[in-house]
């Protein structure tokens, strides 16, 4: 939506960003982050210039907790278990 709506090019960001392509591409196609490109998200929210909540979640800002993603992965002989979840307020 944000890259609609500023008339952005996803080739062109992920360039300057330093984010791969492909990566770039599945965001922007409707796939979510998983735990090795989770990274870029903060270099994304900078350079649109939302916070990382409103990257994530559409800048909802209900008070009930969300889970964007959960996934496991191996790296070499260790399992690593990542979930991003958006807590509720107090």
């Amino acid at each position: 939506r944000e890259f609609k709506s500023r008339g952005l090019v996803a080739n062109k960001v992920a360039k300057s960003l330093g984010i791969p392509q492909s990566v770039l591409h599945g965001w922007v196609s409707g796939s979510l982050p998983n735990g090795k490109n989770l990274h870029h998200i903060q270099a994304l929210s900078k350079f649109l210039g939302l916070s990382v909540s409103e990257l994530l979640f559409g800048g909802d800002n209900s008070s009930s907790s969300e889970t964007l993603f959960h996934n496991e992965f191996r790296d070499g002989d260790s399992k690593y278990k990542l979930t991003v979840e958006k807590i509720k307020k107090d």
